[in-house]
């Protein structure tokens, strides 16, 4: 029997298939191991540590500098599974594994409502090969909780409906997603999203009956209060968006922030190309005006600030790696930015013109706001944008029109993915490389509290050099 679509064996079969996937790099990195690399390193010294002194103290927490720059909703749940016998490195692990599996499932189910089984899958290979996804779930780290959060939400967003559930559970899982990792309050603007959009059909238009949409999208932003009074309580406590220990991290503007997702899009985009271009090519040859607006912008977001390799300023890593290898223009602009940028908001842009007016506007919304959160600080780093571009591919993969889409992309789509995903890989292994972190290894001075039972005074004027600052801190 043919499964079609929507069905539930047909969903099911792709969560199972995908969470199963996602457990392969995983799983290796924990059965064989392995414990050498920068996420290895921040569990080690960081999370792990923590989450075994909220253990100790069960159910009296002390948050008020905690070994994580992010809230710590993550880390008292894995210290509740150690209250409840789940106590060793391998077990903490191994939760942490199924966490990730879980978001790779979730996204499969969601897909193969609009698309085959094997397409659900296929689009997800790509975040289960991405290096974040891989050593968060290999490791004890936050970020896969916080993406499973932000995948469900907006899910929900994206499902359109006449009642007040989605606003509802979508404002229950901004909750604990505030819990897990406070930049991604910008999540609420989703909910409120969704709320304006389900308070009328938008067939015609998401403009109109402006006065029922208003009242829908203010009993939205009360429904999300809970979460942002959360981070008003941390915020109160740590006297930051971060963990005293932290703040010194966590400064600036990251100006250059919306070329870099954009060079991220353009790149991601090639594995996702037999979905996308069909659409793009044909929006290109009816009216190409939105996309030469979209590549403009682009490129004056890539042009107007600095975009060349430069630790200090927190543009390191990932694709950064491009503007290291290309020669600088005027001391100021990647060559490989200003022509990735606008090919990658010129893909972004045409993706949208042709799926639903409802989805198109929960695609551009949620990019906005979370370019804007993740513009919050200096750090310009792919970690923080890696999971969440990869997501949005795949969803917005899925809710592409079948007609008029060539035969030969059936076949062009596992090549796709295919070379994506080695892409991935090679960026994943090359992060775990190294000597294997000593276990008992304490933070660094420039993280450590006179608090902390491994503090020794030093030499204000000495500080250790720092390459990378540790995964957990929050973007």
């Amino acid at each position: 029997m043919k499964l079609e679509p929507g069905q539930p064996k047909t969903m099911g079969l792709a969560a199972f298939f995908a969470g199963a996937v996602t457990l392969v790099p995983t799983l290796w990195l924990i059965l064989s191991g392995h414990n050498a690399g920068r996420a290895a390193f921040d569990s080690i010294v960081y999370h792990e540590r923590f989450i075994r002194d909220l253990a100790a103290s069960w159910p009296r927490f002390d948050v008020s500098n905690p070994l994580t720059a992010t809230t710590p909703g993550y880390h008292v749940l894995l210290a509740t599974f150690m209250k409840l016998g789940f106590d060793s490195e391998l077990a903490l692990r191994l939760i942490s594994a199924l966490i990730g599996a879980s978001l790779g499932g979730l996204l499969a189910a969601w897909l193969a409502k609009r698309s085959s089984k094997y397409d659900a899958v296929l689009m997800i290979l790509p975040l289960a090969c991405s290096s974040y996804v891989v050593q968060s779930g290999a490791w004890l780290l936050p970020d896969n909780l916080a993406w499973l959060g932000v995948a469900a939400i907006m899910m929900l967003t994206l499902h359109p409906s006449v009642s007040w559930r989605p606003v509802i559970l979508g404002s229950v899982v901004l909750l604990g997603l505030v819990m897990v990792r406070q930049i991604h309050i910008w999540a609420a603007g989703l909910v409120w999203l969704t709320a304006w959009l389900n308070a009328r059909p938008t067939e015609r238009s998401v403009f109109d009956e402006l006065p029922a949409r208003s009242w829908h999208a203010g009993v939205a932003v009360l429904m999300t209060l809970p979460a942002f009074l959360v981070l008003a309580w941390f915020l109160n406590l740590w006297g930051g968006l971060t963990a005293p220990r932290f703040q010194t991290d966590i400064t600036g503007i990251g100006v250059s922030t919306p070329a870099f997702l954009l060079v991220q899009l353009a790149v991601f985009s090639v594995g996702f190309s037999p979905w996308l271009l069909p659409p793009i090519m044909r929006a290109a040859k009816r009216s190409p005006r939105p996309l030469l607006i979209a590549a403009g912008i682009g490129f004056l977001l890539a042009v107007i600030p600095s975009t060349t390799y430069n630790e200090e300023a927190g543009r390191f890593s990932g694709f950064w790696g491009l503007a290291k290898l290309t020669p600088v223009i005027a001391g100021h602009s990647s060559p490989a930015f200003l022509v990735l940028a606008p090919i990658g908001a010129a893909v972004f842009a045409g993706s949208l013109i042709e799926i639903p007016r409802r989805k198109a506007w929960v695609f551009m919304g949620a990019f906005i706001a979370f370019t804007a959160a993740q513009s919050n600080t200096i750090n310009s780093w792919q970690r923080y944008h890696e999971p969440m571009l990869l997501m949005m591919l795949a969803l917005m993969s899925s809710v592409q029109p079948v007609t008029g889409r060539p035969a030969a992309t059936k076949y062009l789509r596992p090549v796709a993915i295919t070379a994506l995903c080695v892409l991935l890989l090679a960026v994943m292994l090359h992060g775990v490389r190294g000597e294997p972190v000593v276990r008992g290894t304490v933070p660094p001075p420039m993280h450590t509290s006179p608090d902390d039972p491994w503090y020794e005074p030093v030499d204000a004027d000495v500080q250790p050099p720092i390459n990378e600052p540790p995964i957990s801190e929050p973007g």
